[in-house]
């Protein structure tokens, strides 16, 4: 079984990496969210998954959907948008390797992978997040935790 026997691949906006904004500080992604709607943040080899899709790494299964994380914060999160953002990057940035990045994208979400995370699709990519929005967000997300020690 195939990718494209489980979801329909689209073809009609095909953004090639060269042609995606790269956004450098973490009020560039907050930014792009307003404009956008929901984004989403995914750590893989990059835009071209659109194409090739997720696989579930325990069975090998193909997913309905790219698996990613929610870039919108949960309603119960006082600390705002910023924040969670940060947090988001910062919490999956262990991913990144020579061969894999952080991206953004946006649509609808059609499930949930076997750990909860949403499964997006048909994925349309937004973004590729630079160095600068990693590092800036390293360190929002450090001053936030120490909140209560100062």
């Amino acid at each position: 079984m195939s990718y494209a026997d489980v979801i329909e691949i689209p073809t009609n906006d095909d953004r090639s990496v060269r042609e995606l904004p790269t956004l450098e500080t973490v009020s560039d992604i907050v930014q792009a969210q307003q404009r956008e709607g929901e984004l989403f943040l995914r750590i893989s080899n990059g835009p071209a998954d659109v194409r090739s899709g997720s696989r579930h790494q325990e069975s090998g299964y193909p997913l309905p959907g790219l698996a990613c994380w929610p870039l919108s914060a949960e309603p119960w999160w006082p600390a705002g948008e910023h924040v969670w953002v940060a947090r988001q990057l910062v919490s999956h940035s262990y991913l990144i390797s020579e061969r894999s990045r952080a991206w953004l994208l946006t649509g609808p979400v059609v499930g949930r992978g076997a750990d909860g995370e949403p499964l997006v699709a048909p994925a349309r990519p937004v973004a590729l997040v630079g160095q600068g929005a990693l590092l800036e967000a390293e360190s929002i997300y450090a001053a936030w935790r120490c909140r209560d020690v100062r």
